[in-house]
């Protein structure tokens, strides 16, 4: 069984990130906590300090299939994350209980101060479960 120290952020596809972390700032009380870009990606990070939620805005590419949805049917939940404590031990539990792994440890040295580790499972009801570290 993968530990969980706790739930990390929710990852949205959406048309426009600036504008929806706008509209979230706005009209939510989230604050702009962090934005990235990552394989031609806009990510946008918006936090509740009321709630603890953390909120992923992905906007995908101009051109890519996730971007040409957005804008014909608007945003989705792309990814629920948790945090683990130990991604190499966890990925290693993943594997051995043949979990439906979509990608390996993934790190991305531009995210948060020192760098982001995940990878990315699929559940039987289909959704994706991103297992994440900030390093």
């Amino acid at each position: 069984m993968i530990t969980l120290k706790k739930m990390q952020h929710i990852g949205i596809i959406v048309p426009d990130a600036g504008l929806c972390a706008k509209w979230y700032t706005e009209h939510s009380g989230f604050k702009e906590k962090a934005e990235f870009h990552h394989e031609g990606s806009r990510v946008k990070f918006v936090y509740s300090a009321d709630t603890g939620i953390l909120c992923e805005l992905i906007q995908r590419p101009k051109g890519s299939d996730d971007a040409q949805r957005a804008q014909l049917t608007g945003g989705w939940i792309d990814h629920i994350a948790y945090e683990v404590e130990d991604m190499e031990k966890e990925f290693e539990t993943a594997k051995a209980e043949k979990l439906d792994i979509i990608e390996g440890i993934v790190e991305i040295p531009g995210f948060w101060e020192a760098g982001f580790q995940y990878f990315l499972v699929r559940s039987p009801g289909g959704e994706k479960v991103e297992y994440c570290k900030v390093l």
